[in-house]
């Protein structure tokens, strides 16, 4: 019955959110329907905490979040060699996208949880055209950047 109880597992309808999760280190959260997942900002960078069918985040995606919020010097580094990288990569149609990678600046940071893993990715603002960019992570390494049209 395995497979039948990991089917159920997947529809079951969790705990309802609690509209507003405060943390001792990160502050005060805010629960968003549409995006299923608490906001708030600490230290002036805005993130999101994954809903995980409990009323509040889980211990872990809390614990990460904090981990990585605390040392924003990382994020900086990280997001400045994934701008070079991807200028590098993008060199194939010219130009065009060099000075809209520059000009990306770090957005909301999301973090959640993927089969038992943790797991963040940065959305980047400043995108033309429509582009969406983002930076995903497993744990604190790098997958890589791209955008979404």
């Amino acid at each position: 019955m395995g497979f039948l109880s990991n089917l159920f597992d997947v529809f079951k309808k969790g705990e309802d959110p609690d509209s507003i999760y405060t943390d001792e280190v990160l502050g005060v959260t805010h629960w968003s329907d549409e995006d299923e997942s608490w906001h708030g900002e600490y230290r002036g960078l805005k993130f999101s905490l994954d809903y995980e069918r409990l009323k509040k985040p889980s211990d872990a995606v809390v614990a990460f979040a904090r981990e990585v919020l605390e040392v924003p010097e990382f994020l900086v580094a990280s997001v400045a060699t994934e701008k070079d990288k991807e200028k590098v990569s993008l060199t194939r149609h010219g130009d065009i996208y060099a000075a809209e990678v520059d000009g990306l600046t770090i957005g909301e940071i999301h973090f959640y949880l993927h089969k038992g893993k943790r797991r963040m990715f940065i959305g980047l603002e400043g995108g033309r055209d429509y582009r969406v960019w983002r930076i995903e992570y497993a744990d604190r390494t790098c997958e890589g950047m791209g955008f979404d049209s």
